[in-house]
């Protein structure tokens, strides 16, 4: 899945530094607000569970809103200060809004055929498609009594995300757990322009390594408890001298089916930076690694037994540090086709 703070982060910084320094030549920077392409909690908890074989469709779709920023400090960021270019001058107070969707729809083929002492052959293909708006109110009083509102608008920025290739996947069903390996990659398919505000991709490449296990302690496997780990090896922004920092993301998550048609689960997801952002064109502090973690609550439910699952979730975002805090409501949406099942 893909982060969608990213661009966002892009826009809002620019249009402060816009505020500053009133200048155009700070557009043309990259931005210190490097984002991965992973999100934890968007997809189901089962979801890398060992499948039956054939042709799943899977759609994901998340609805979310913001106010707040987080610094590098991992405080609430409200104020532009202006006193260290010159101490007479009072700061710029900033409120954030920031709103919109993302839809990723994902196609995956499980094989009928085992390997690898017994597991199952995986592959997919994911693109995404984002649609965004974000707004900045200022406040800035005056040396003396004064005071001026600025209101930036950033409009809506819509289009294609980068694309996510999975070409390798192996799973294995043991009697009570389950273990799933997924290598993919993001293609930078997405608009990009270095300093832009408009930006709907990343920019760069991203090889992703997962590995997940379930343990089910009962043996109709209505409950199941998700243990999930995700690394994201990043390339170089394209047309700029700066490879972001490699992230680590790690996922827990229980599952309970209340009925052959009914389930409720807690999905948490931890996502950091583990390593520094690097280049000739990185002017910031490479040490300061951002993260965010985030706890989601959904029920599922399956109008057709066995072939057709509609997941609603709420999720909420704490302990952020250079991130935005989110809500998120997610309506994600499984169908088995019976199809390239190999029977």
């Amino acid at each position: 899945m893909k982060t969608n703070n990213l661009f966002v982060s892009r826009l809002l910084l620019i249009a402060g530094l816009l505020l500053i320094f009133n200048s155009t030549g700070f557009s043309q920077l990259a931005s210190p607000l490097q984002g991965g392409h992973y999100s934890p909690n968007v997809k189901n908890i089962r979801d890398m569970a060992n499948p039956p074989s054939g042709l799943f469709v899977m759609w994901y779709n998340s609805f979310f809103s913001g106010n707040t920023y987080y610094d590098r400090n991992g405080e609430e960021f409200n104020q532009i200060r202006l006193d260290q270019i010159n101490p007479i001058l009072p700061p710029i107070d900033v409120k954030l809004n920031v709103g919109g969707f993302t839809s990723v729809p994902a196609v995956f083929w499980a094989s009928n055929f085992k390997i690898l002492g017994g597991a199952n052959y995986m592959a997919g293909i994911s693109p995404g498609y984002l649609s965004v708006d974000a707004s900045a109110l200022t406040e800035r009083r005056g040396i003396v009594i004064d005071t001026t509102y600025t209101k930036i608008e950033g409009g809506t920025v819509s289009g294609f995300t980068d694309l996510f290739i999975a070409p390798v996947g192996f799973s294995w069903g043991l009697e009570k757990f389950d273990f799933t390996f997924l290598y993919g990659v993001y293609a930078p398919t997405g608009k990009y322009e270095t300093g832009a505000s408009d930006n709907t991709g990343t920019g760069f490449w991203t090889h992703q390594f997962q590995g997940y296990g379930y343990f089910y302690p009962i043996e109709n496997k209505a409950t199941a408890v998700m243990v999930g780990l995700t690394y994201e090896l990043n390339s170089k922004i394209k047309d700029v001298e700066v490879t972001p920092g490699n992230r680590f993301t790690l996922e827990w998550g229980i599952s309970q089916f209340l009925s052959d048609r009914f389930e409720i689960g807690v999905h948490g997801g931890h996502n950091w930076q583990i390593s520094d952002d690097s280049g000739a064109d990185v002017y910031w502090d490479p040490a300061i690694h951002d993260k965010k973690n985030t706890i989601a609550f959904n029920a599922s439910v399956w109008p057709l037994e066995e072939r057709l699952m509609i997941n609603l979730k709420y999720a909420f975002d704490f302990g952020m540090v250079q991130r935005f805090k989110n809500d998120n409501y997610m309506v994600n949406i499984l169908f088995v086709t019976n199809l390239l099942t190999g029977n």
